[in-house]
């Protein structure tokens, strides 16, 4: 549920804190006050898309927080836990910064939260239904899922959309099968041939070998380097192994008289070392050279294998042994392919998996279709439709989709005698307004939400009606927190809860929400319903509605 709300320079709000009670709460005020203010920033907190607008004049960013309560074990509980958001105090604080610039932030309980992270913590808090919603009914799919939802089969629905999905990718399985069959076996026999040729020379190393190749190809040159550098490191009379070693004796004795002198001491000494052991690793380097020329004739032999092969296969020497692999796998992978009678019958098997979910869920549609229709008919005929019918149509599809066997349509009739139709082609304007309103009402019956926002749902209608409404939002806030912008007097009578808000005339201009007492309230009822200048019959009026709010109580 949503306690409170704050908004720091969020639109027309400068600094406005307010606490949301429970049940059926409304917003009121003129036109231009701001009514929208609440529902904007509560949808920025959710993770929908904001504007550098909703930063109040002047100011460089706009700041709102929403807390919301919650309860053990829900779905809401669930997601803070598996995101290890949790905590003790039992709320969820979602807070979103709007920069000027158009950047934003976002946190979820004190750590930095992505858009997608609010949303999806969004759709398990808050249910909106919009005054556009009505826009839906005509759309082909919504009768569908309004009675899926409705009824709960979204799960029979998503099993009849993997079990198609599967026949699906069945049938392209077996068609490649097919397609690939002519090739198969001529590309295995290819690649046969092409391991065959490489099997022997991919178990030497490229690299090994050409290396080889060049150091017997340099042989002489090699020996003759080697020659004179180990007898300038030890054999010639003045060689560098004497000449270091007189260099440190000199120095030895002058090493303790210097901290920089006793450093290059020590240099030298490892300096020495390293040559006494790069020499004696060069004599026994020239110890076991020899030069064989058949062997070199072997390696030039392996190596014009490798380049005839590389060229023969647009290759590179030492890329060989990889082209060979791949051959490997790509030819087991041939091997291991099913043959297309086997898929065959994978593909029937998944057909029949399909048949049988969707023919279930077509069932329970149409079991599901006859009650919720004649809900929906006494439920619409309340809002002064007195010979309102309502029937689900299942028309078969010419082909099987993975939204089961049959179009769904919700027909329609406003008149005694007269057949149901389609609702699109003889609803009217007014007539759709009530029918989404309480298919609405319906759905929110259901929604595991704690929290339904309606804006301006009640457009279109007026008096005996727009009570009926607010009975109908009255009683569904006894077990969901409802939010609901209206303009009626009649649906606001009814509410839990009444926030006014109020256009201030500062420089910049700017919103607050007032929490209505009960004088206040009957103030504004009459407002609504009398306009400006207000009466002793207007009051009356107001009063009357609200003593009708605890009659029905």
């Amino acid at each position: 549920m949503l306690t409170h709300l704050n908004l720091i320079n969020f639109a027309l709000a400068d600094n406005l804190a307010i606490d949301i009670e429970q049940g059926f709460n409304v917003l009121t005020g003129e036109t231009g006050a701001g009514k929208s203010l609440l529902l904007d920033a509560l949808s920025a907190c959710l993770g929908e898309r904001t504007d550098t607008n909703y930063v109040r004049y002047g100011s460089e960013k706009a700041d709102i927080t929403a807390i919301f309560s919650y309860k053990e074990k829900s779905a809401e509980a669930e997601w803070l836990k598996n995101h290890e958001l949790d905590d003790e105090s039992g709320e969820i604080h979602l807070r979103r910064v709007i920069f000027a610039t158009g950047r934003s932030k976002a946190w979820i309980n004190g750590r930095p939260s992505s858009l997608s992270e609010l949303k999806e913590i969004g759709r398990l808090l808050v249910q909106l239904y919009s005054q556009h919603s009505q826009q839906q009914l005509l759309e082909p799919p919504y009768p569908k899922h309004w009675l899926d939802r409705y009824s709960n089969f979204a799960q029979p629905a998503q099993d009849v959309r993997d079990a198609y999905s599967t026949w699906q990718k069945n049938i392209r399985m077996h068609q490649a099968a097919i397609d690939a069959q002519t090739n198969r076996i001529q590309r295995i026999d290819t690649l046969k041939l092409q391991l065959e040729e490489l099997e022997d020379i991919v178990r030497i190393d490229y690299k090994d070998i050409e290396q080889e190749f060049d150091r017997l190809s340099h042989h002489e040159h090699i020996m003759q380097d080697c020659s004179y550098s180990i007898n300038a490191l030890d054999e010639s009379e003045q060689n560098i192994s004497q000449e270091i070693a007189s260099i440190i004796r000199r120095l030895e004795s002058h090493a303790g008289r210097s901290d920089l002198l006793s450093e290059i001491y020590t240099s030298l000494l490892n300096a020495q070392s390293e040559l006494e052991d790069a020499t004696a690793n060069l004599r026994q380097f020239i110890d076991r050279q020899s030069f064989d020329p058949d062997r070199m004739d072997e390696l030039n032999s392996q190596l014009e294998i490798f380049h005839r092969l590389a060229r023969k296969y647009r290759s590179q020497p030492e890329l060989l042994k990889e082209q060979y692999e791949l051959w490997q796998q790509e030819l087991e992978q041939l091997h291991q392919l099913e043959d297309p009678e086997t898929l065959a019958e994978q593909v029937e098997l998944s057909h029949q998996v399909f048949l049988e979910k969707a023919q279930h869920l077509d069932n329970i549609r149409r079991e599901a279709a006859i009650p919720l229709a004649t809900q929906l008919t006494e439920q619409v005929k309340m809002l002064a439709l007195p010979e309102a019918y309502f029937e689900f149509k299942f028309e078969p599809l010419e082909q099987v989709s993975a939204e089961g066997f049959s179009f769904i349509q919700l027909l329609f009739t406003a008149n005694k005698g007269i057949p149901a139709q389609p609702l699109a082609r003889v609803a009217s304007g007014g007539e759709l307004s009530r029918i989404a309103l309480v298919m609405q009402v319906m759905n929110a019956e259901k929604t595991e939400s704690e929290v339904l926002v309606f804006d301006e749902i009640d457009v279109g209608i007026s008096g005996g009606t727009a009570e009926i409404v607010g009975r109908l939002l009255t009683g569904l806030g006894q077990h969901v927190q409802i939010l609901c912008i209206t303009h009626q007097a009649q649906v606001a009578a009814q509410s839990d809860q009444h926030l006014l808000v109020k256009k201030q005339q500062t420089d910049p201009a700017s919103s607050t929400i007032l929490n209505l007492e009960e004088d206040q309230r009957i103030l504004e009822l009459a407002r609504m319903t009398g306009g400006v200048e207000i009466s002793e019959t207007t009051l009356q009026h107001a009063k009357q509605l609200r003593q009708l709010k605890f009659q029905h109580n």
